[in-house]
């Protein structure tokens, strides 16, 4: 282990990510432009939670390169976590016009739709998210909780079973 390392251990994440954020700040400062460093910065606001600002960096981050569908992404979790699904929806719609087979922004969508009781529409995508990666555990879990809200109690089983085996953890 590095001593750099061993720093990293004795800090808090909300302190790591406030460091994370100054250091894109004094990129920004110097390299206005430099899309990676702001998409970095508004990573770093999203994991400490000042959505906010993430929901600013990523605008900006797509204002540099409209075609990252991770920055649409990106901002539309920061939407969702703010209790604005559609507005989330809207963005998770635009990265999967980008690229189609994105899997986590599929997921994210059925998560939002669920979280406006769209159950069936969020199957849908929970369903293309596994068929996409069969191994995803996130989109069997929600694809869970949707269906238990549907009533369809044995299918949610079944699905729950399914995230202990891809855990691994087994019966």
């Amino acid at each position: 282990m590095s001593i750099e390392d061993a720093n990293k251990s004795r800090i808090s994440d909300e302190d790591y990510w406030a460091q994370v954020a100054l250091e894109m700040t004094a990129v920004i400062e110097k390299h206005p432009h430099d899309r990676r460093a702001v998409f970095m910065r508004g990573n770093a606001y999203l994991d400490w939670g000042r959505l906010d600002e993430a929901i600013a960096d990523y605008g900006r981050a797509i204002e540099l390169d409209g075609a990252d569908p991770v920055a649409y992404n990106n901002r539309g979790i920061c939407y969702r976590r703010k209790g604005m699904p559609d507005r989330a929806i809207e963005d998770f719609d635009v990265a999967l016009r980008l690229r189609p087979d994105y899997r986590d922004a599929l997921n994210n969508r059925g998560v939002a739709r669920s979280d406006k009781s769209e159950y069936e529409a969020a199957l849908a995508d929970f369903d293309r998210a596994i068929t996409l990666d069969p191994n995803f555990w996130f989109s069997y879990n929600h694809r869970g909780l949707a269906l238990w809200a549907l009533g369809r109690r044995d299918e949610a089983v079944r699905d729950y079973e399914m995230v202990g085996q891809l855990l691994g953890r087994r019966g």
